[in-house]
């Protein structure tokens, strides 16, 4: 029984989204710009950064399996976040510790990543998450 009722909810619920995939098809695909500079430049904002802190776990290890680097670019939390948004900031960096200690390691482990943060006078003690863009870019958001 229970197994019917859960059937029979998956199918209302394929019938229901049908139209809109339909809907979706005729529409022209959006173009994504996938660049650093779009999703972290300029724009960059609290939600970006907490994004980025968030994911500290799987980025490292991305970090740790990367052979190329492509160009990196320093973000300054400071320039980004409002003073009213340095609580839940703080929160976030106290919640996921132990993950950003893991992005620091990482780019100390990955030396051509190291060199660039260095050329960058970094200190990667400093440094409270990373976004890896498609082309091997790297954001690094910093103290």
């Amino acid at each position: 029984m229970k197994h019917a009722h859960a059937i029979a909810i998956l199918i209302a619920s394929a019938t229901l989204a049908v139209p809109a995939a339909a809907e979706d098809a005729a529409k022209p695909a959006a173009q994504l710009d996938r660049s650093t500079t779009a999703s972290t430049g300029a724009m960059a904002d609290l939600a970006t950064v907490m994004s980025a802190i968030e994911a500290s776990r799987s980025t490292a290890t991305a970090i740790q399996a990367m052979t190329t680097v492509g160009s990196v670019r320093v973000v300054k939390v400071s320039d980004i976040v409002s003073p009213g948004d340095k609580q839940a900031l703080d929160k976030a960096v106290s919640d996921n510790e132990a993950d950003i200690t893991g992005v620091q390691a990482a780019i100390m482990a990955n030396s051509a990543l190291k060199k660039q943060i260095d050329a960058n006078t970094v200190d990667t003690s400093a440094i409270l998450a990373a976004r890896i863009a498609e082309d091997g870019a790297v954001t690094v958001f910093v103290r």
